[in-house]
């Protein structure tokens, strides 16, 4: 499959381009705002370089991995579908409702497959999670932090979907649905704000899904770097030590109960986002239709805990 890549983002360059070339797919174009300005990085080999409406426009081109500023997901996705471009898009795909509607409809009358990257989905760790016997779910526990990012990157600015709750808060509230059933109601927010940037620096909350399953999260843009989750079952529970970015070799541990660290479980070792790309080719190539179910509850979710902790939306 030809990939056309949107932006030079950090992602595309450091983990999806190499995903998709080690998948066995090419990367045959790369769209900038301004085209030549600066040299392509190296791993994007003999890419031609274009604006982003002449790459999406191309015929050439069979798909399109759109990592652009949050604002700019919806928009330029819109645009690939119309002309028939399978999107490999990235995390939140959408800031609000309206958008992700938009989106949908979109989807809805293209022939071609939409796919939100979040890479986790296609890690075995969240497949043993999801299967392991520890009895009725009850609470889970997330915990995503990282450092306060420099003057002028995008995470730090409100007008481009920045933030720790778009940026990674999406991850959490993908933990429950990937564990829970249903559609969740957040019960607690607050929210600290930067004292530099008009965005929050963190934000805790608390889910609670309708078979009464609880998410508790903690997300931060001005912390220690820190990643954890826990969930807790009637009959035991279970930790996954790097649930989001995982280095290629990870573990897990769980118990039937008790104090002590539990079973460790290692993973074998994988690329996840190279998992990712292969399922994205392989559901686009089979007509399988657009899933956006975890997509709207993550973006509902993040727009409710923006309303209670007093958040611009």
């Amino acid at each position: 499959m030809n990939f056309g890549i949107l932006g030079e983002a950090k992602i595309a360059r450091e983990h999806v381009v190499p995903a998709i070339l080690s998948a066995g797919h090419k990367v045959t174009h790369v769209g900038r705002r301004i085209p030549g300005q600066v040299a392509l990085p190296k791993i994007y080999g003999n890419a031609i370089e274009t604006d982003y409406e002449t790459l999406i426009n191309d015929p050439s081109v069979d798909a399109i991995y759109n990592p652009l500023p949050n604002h700019l997901h919806v928009p330029y996705s819109i645009e690939a579908l119309k002309v028939g471009k399978h999107v490999l898009c990235e995390k939140p795909v959408a800031l609000n409702l309206d958008e992700l509607s938009q989106l949908e409809n979109a989807a809805k009358h293209s022939k071609a497959f939409f796919y939100e990257a979040f890479m986790v989905r296609s890690h075995p760790q969240w497949h043993w999670l999801k299967n392991l016997d520890i009895g009725k779910y009850q609470s889970s526990h997330f915990i995503f932090s990282y450092p306060q990012q420099p003057l002028g990157n995008v995470r730090n600015l409100i007008k481009y979907g920045g933030g720790p709750l778009f940026d990674i808060g999406c991850y959490a509230i993908l933990s429950g649905c990937i564990l829970f059933e249903g559609e969740p109601e957040v019960l607690y927010a607050v929210a600290v704000k930067s004292e530099e940037y008009e965005i929050e620096k963190q934000v805790d909350a608390t889910l609670r899904w309708p078979n009464g399953e609880t998410l508790s999260l903690t997300v931060s843009a001005n912390a220690a770097l820190c990643q954890a989750f826990t969930v807790l079952g009637s009959n035991g529970w279970a930790k996954l030590n790097v649930p989001v970015n995982p280095p290629e070799t990870t573990y897990a541990y769980w118990s039937n109960g008790g104090l002590e660290k539990g079973t460790k479980v290692e993973f074998p070792a994988c690329n996840h986002y190279q998992l990712m790309v292969e399922e994205f080719v392989s559901q686009s190539e089979s007509g399988h239709d657009s899933d956006f179910l975890f997509s709207r509850i993550i973006t509902k979710a993040i727009n409710d805990i923006q309303k209670i902790a007093g958040l611009t939306i």
